[in-house]
């Protein structure tokens, strides 16, 4: 009589049991990791884009080559100075006597007061389209990025400054280049200008709440430029963690995107009321300009989780047990036997044996490759992601056929 092997019931508790842990642990982690992500993205743009000096003038510089912020630059530094100056008092001031003894001089006031006008409407414009200004621009831009830092941190000065709620930007620098070059074309008078010091700000946001950003900054400053690796690595274990690895790639994936597409219309939403709040002002025009400029790193790290998310998903479609593909991996294979078929015993045919024995780890290797090709650079982008994905589907179409041409390698008989 032969006896049957069948371990008792509870002896299979355990491995149930720690079975049921790793689930419960790995969507635990999972599901932490997709409340961290969109946190993190915008953390290490925040950390990226504002702590960092390079950064920050490698994400302005292109405004001062714009038509319309330059525009918008005149029109405003232009009608401070006018407001300030006031041509038709000007003029009449100058030539009070000559008013005096012939008061039909009077007429030529608002003449020569436009005239005036047109001088300083030129010169701030040739100033805003010249080299001189992109050089002030980033001098002045290198300035007010150390000056939101201090503002930040609690300390005080620079041309970036708090004036009760207000964060305002100082154009004092701007307005003395104006001056000299109204005296260079001619109009000296422009030496005796004096705006006054409220007038050389310019309102750059209202922060009421910015006692509580600079409790946020300090909390977060220290994790910022970590948190979205951190994020990274918890989809990993949830990954590692998963019974079904396979079913959580494809979790994480779909995960992924959904974050993308949230932080696209998120984006969306702020450009909207941002450009809405600049309704009516010089800025109006440019306010499109100004939010894809600043905002470019968020709405290329957007589109990167997007892409990313669908590989992702798509590599955990194939890797199920669905019925649909198992048949699609057989077919996958098929194609690489034929296309093996065509390769002539040599080196190739020799290795593919170790390929195969190994090719979990040359797979591994290939997500790494993927991996370093994404994050080449400070900044995610999208053209760098789909370009890895082809090239990791290409490496592990190579490995596939590598190991089919293994496979046709005679296996010697011992005498």
């Amino acid at each position: 009589m032969t006896d049957t092997a069948t371990p008792p019931p509870a002896e299979t508790a355990p491995a149930q049991h720690s079975g049921r842990v790793r689930s419960i642990a790995a969507t635990l982690v999972f599901i932490l990791a997709l409340a961290l992500m969109p946190i993190g993205i915008v953390a290490y743009w925040g950390h990226r884009t504002v702590t960092n000096t390079e950064a920050y003038l490698a994400t302005v510089e292109p405004l001062a080559y714009d038509e319309e912020v330059q525009d918008a630059l005149a029109t405003t530094i232009t009608t401070k100075i006018q407001e300030q100056i006031d041509p038709e008092a000007l003029v009449e001031q100058i030539f009070a006597g000559l008013i005096e003894r012939a008061p039909a001089l009077q007429g030529l006031v608002p003449v020569i007061a436009g005239a005036i006008d047109s001088l300083i409407a030129e010169v701030v414009d040739r100033l805003v389209r010249s080299d001189q200004f992109r050089e002030l621009w980033n001098i002045a831009n290198t300035a007010a990025q150390e000056g939101l830092m201090a503002i930040l941190e609690g300390r005080e000065g620079g041309p970036v400054a708090l004036q009760g709620d207000q964060v305002v930007l100082d154009i004092t620098a701007v307005i003395d280049q104006v001056k000299a070059g109204l005296v260079e074309r001619g109009f000296g008078a422009a030496a005796n200008i004096n705006i006054p010091v409220q007038d050389q700000y310019i309102v750059l946001l209202e922060a009421p709440q910015l006692a509580q950003v600079r409790t946020i900054y300090a909390f977060t400053s220290p994790i910022a430029s970590y948190l979205v690796w951190f994020v990274v690595a918890l989809f990993v274990v949830a990954i590692v963690l998963a019974r079904r690895r396979p079913r959580m790639v494809a979790w994480t994936g779909g995960a992924v995107a959904v974050v993308g597409v949230v932080l696209t219309v998120g984006l969306n939403i702020g450009k909207t009321t941002f450009i809405n709040q600049l309704q009516g002002t010089p800025f109006e025009k440019a306010s499109e300009v100004f939010w894809a400029t600043l905002l470019r790193f968020l709405y290329d790290a957007a589109a990167s989780t997007i892409a990313l998310g669908i590989i992702l998903l798509v590599i955990g479609l194939y890797l199920c047990n669905a019925r649909w593909a198992v048949e699609l991996r057989a077919s996958v294979n098929n194609l690489a036997d034929k296309v093996a078929t065509t390769i002539p015993p040599g080196p190739i045919t020799n290795s593919g044996a170790w390929v195969a024995s190994n090719a979990r780890y040359v797979r591994a290797a290939i997500f790494v490759v993927f991996a370093a090709i994404l994050l080449i650079g400070n900044n995610l982008d999208l053209a760098r992601t789909i370009w890895g994905g082809v090239i990791a589907l290409i490496l592990l179409a190579i490995v596939q056929v590598w190991v089919a041409a293994g496979r046709r390698q005679p296996v010697p008989v011992a005498a």
